[in-house]
């Protein structure tokens, strides 16, 4: 989870009837500033100017300006480890261990004059059609007692996060099955780390790979649940997995592809010409003779970063490499983010470029919604 730099707002009884907390009000009613929760502002500026993963985590972490922050648990647990997700989630999980405490709250109202926040957000992005929205906290049962925790320097707090081998167990099987395989795709030790040793100290310590798990330690879990439905969920997605898989673009478009029907492909082939490598590509048809590669936004911005080069100068050179690998007879298809969203447009593409599709009595993971609560 990453945080942007922001300057939290609070009084310390959240009560109007302190003259900082009216002062606070005065300023939300104005427009001046966005209550993330009761008696936490952000000004309005610093919330219209992040994207929405930061506004997520700017969320998560307005729970522990006035005291301990809860225990976070799920997708937000998941995130503070500093797992990715193929989709922003639309509620802050923590712990409790109050029944009656248990569920979603209603949403934030975030914006005490709305007219002058979207004139605010016109000045700072003029394209802006609606003002976002905020996250709902969502209370689980469980122990709110944790001794592992997430700092952020940034903004100079700490978060608690479950323990990860019972964020994991309460978290994959919940999972549609695409979204489930990003995660543990993530999980699986990539080749050159196989051999590091267990990870055993807090997260506050932990090197890139603490949250790695190999497929072993993940079947175990997974044998533990309790429920058979739980262990077919998550077994499917494991055995699913593949820790070749570089971003959450290519594990989710290798799930959306299995879901369609269409042959999974290789992943990360090697295309090879007279003098050696001409490009390693993201997936490989064999059959087919055929590339595919996911062209993210992120992709792109990542290799600018590296590169020092202009966006219209890195996709210049990929257009140059796609020319290569064409040249030696490769057939090459592209798709994007949007179109991982919309299943029907990628299966389009697929077909066109000749994906073959699996026999129909071959296994085709479920799509399965998550386990309702």
């Amino acid at each position: 989870m990453e945080f942007p730099q922001a300057t939290f707002h609070s009084s310390p009884s959240g009560s109007r009837a302190d003259a900082t907390a009216w002062e606070l009000h005065h300023g939300y009613k104005r427009g001046r500033l966005v209550r993330i929760r009761h008696g936490v502002y952000l000004p309005a500026e610093q919330w219209l100017s992040v994207n929405g993963w930061e506004r997520y985590a700017l969320t998560t972490a307005s729970l522990a300006i006035r005291g301990e922050s809860p225990v976070f648990c799920r997708e937000t647990g998941l995130l503070l480890w500093g797992v990715k997700l193929a989709g922003l989630p639309q509620a802050v999980e923590y712990l409790t261990s109050h029944r009656d405490q248990l569920g979603r709250a209603a949403p934030p109202r975030l914006y005490g004059n709305r007219d002058a926040v979207e004139k605010l957000g016109k000045q700072l992005a003029p394209d802006l059609s609606m003002l976002p929205t905020g996250f709902r906290d969502a209370k689980r049962l469980g122990t709110s007692a944790g001794r592992w925790s997430v700092v952020s320097d940034r903004l100079g707090l700490r978060l608690r996060v479950q323990e990860l081998d019972g964020l994991l167990s309460d978290t994959i099987h919940r999972l549609p099955f695409r979204d489930a395989v990003v995660v543990l795709d993530q999980l699986l030790p990539k080749e050159s780390m196989a051999h590091e040793p267990a990870y055993q100290a807090s997260v506050h310590h932990k090197p890139a790979a603490a949250y790695m798990r190999s497929v072993e330690h993940l079947a175990g879990l997974c044998s533990s649940l309790p429920k058979i439905a739980q262990r077919e969920r998550m077994s499917a997605a494991l055995a699913f997995a593949d820790s070749r898989s570089e971003s959450v673009g290519e594990s989710l478009s290798r799930a959306v592809i299995a879901e369609l029907g269409f042959e999974v492909p290789e992943l990360q082939f090697r295309v090879m010409g007279q003098f050696g490598e001409v490009a390693r590509t993201d997936f490989y048809w064999r059959q087919r003779k055929l590339v595919g590669e996911f062209d993210g936004r992120i992709k792109y911005t990542r290799a600018r970063e590296l590169s020092g080069k202009s966006i219209e100068q890195v996709v210049a050179e990929e257009k140059a490499r796609e020319d290569r690998i064409r040249a030696l007879g490769y057939g090459v298809v592209r798709w994007e983010w949007d179109e991982l969203m919309q299943p029907g447009r990628l299966a389009t593409k697929l077909l066109r470029a000749g994906v073959p599709r699996v026999p129909q009595n071959s296994y085709r993971p479920k799509r399965g919604l998550p386990a309702q609560i």
